[in-house]
């Protein structure tokens, strides 16, 4: 289905779309099983070995203060999560906003209450977005698929809107969650899913309610980003080596092509 005019408008405007209903409740409880598993267990992350000076990047699980945790790698962790790769309902805007798509990371987040927000940033700089000659082009993109409701009080991404197209910054830290001028909580149900342009500024807010709040994050970019030198140390969790890319269908060996270019041993 063709991205229509409105979405268009609307994303070129803002920097972000937020789409209903993508998944459905039982598809939600599945991943959402398969994620609390996950993060249940403990990994060994011998890939860190290979750093010697302290700073080993990103830890397979992260957690923050008992009242968060973040997974990275998720298609290396589960197979369980390979039909969002190239899911239908999402490659068309992938097509329309980025030209060239290639998935170049995947993590989960959960925030439990009292978790709070992180900080105010961009994947890559404004002039990374464009619109010429009627075509959008987001050299990155995240798509956040919401497994649990997203209220404002939940620990819901927060986007400044048109942020991608800014001529100023601000003193960021200054402006804790909806402090900063312009935010706007992108709150939603279990299934719906918000993508943005990385070129917009957004942070996470706290989380105040009882219970979890579960996003997964899959982050594209296009297929001329060299992708293998943006953060060395945390290839292990971009790269998918051949094991892993073996069971994909067409689409998603497709959509992780410039893996397959790629010499990785970790």
């Amino acid at each position: 289905m063709p991205v229509s005019i409105e979405d268009r408008f609307s994303f070129d405007l803002q920097g972000f779309l937020l789409l209903r209903g993508v998944l459905t409740a039982d598809e939600c409880d599945a991943y959402l099983e398969e994620l609390i598993r996950l993060e249940e267990q403990d990994y060994e992350d011998k890939f860190q070995e290979q750093f010697t000076d302290g700073n080993l990047g990103l830890a397979t699980k992260h957690t923050v203060n008992d009242k968060g945790i973040r997974l990275n790698g998720l298609p290396r962790l589960s197979k369980v999560f390979d039909p969002l790769i190239a899911h239908s309902r999402i490659v068309p805007y992938l097509d329309e906003f980025v030209g060239l798509p290639q998935l170049i990371n995947t993590w989960s987040i959960s925030k439990f209450q009292g978790a709070t927000s992180g900080g105010w940033h961009r994947g890559v700089p404004t002039t990374d977005y464009s619109y010429r000659h009627g075509d959008i082009r987001s050299r990155m993109f995240n798509v956040v698929i919401f497994l649990t409701d997203n209220g404002p009080d939940d620990g819901c991404v927060v986007a400044i809107p048109a942020s991608h197209k800014s001529s100023f910054d601000l003193s960021w830290r200054e402006y804790p969650g909806l402090e900063m001028p312009g935010a706007m909580p992108a709150v939603g149900k279990a299934g719906d899913v918000f993508m943005f342009s990385e070129a917009t500024i957004h942070n996470g807010l706290p989380k105040t309610t009882e219970g979890r709040r579960s996003n997964l994050y899959f982050n594209y970019v296009h297929a001329h980003y060299n992708v293998m030198t943006r953060e060395p140390r945390n290839c292990h969790h971009f790269y998918l080596p051949p094991h892993v890319r073996e069971r994909f269908d067409e689409n998603q060996k497709k959509m992780t092509e410039w893996m397959q270019y790629v010499k990785w041993d970790y």
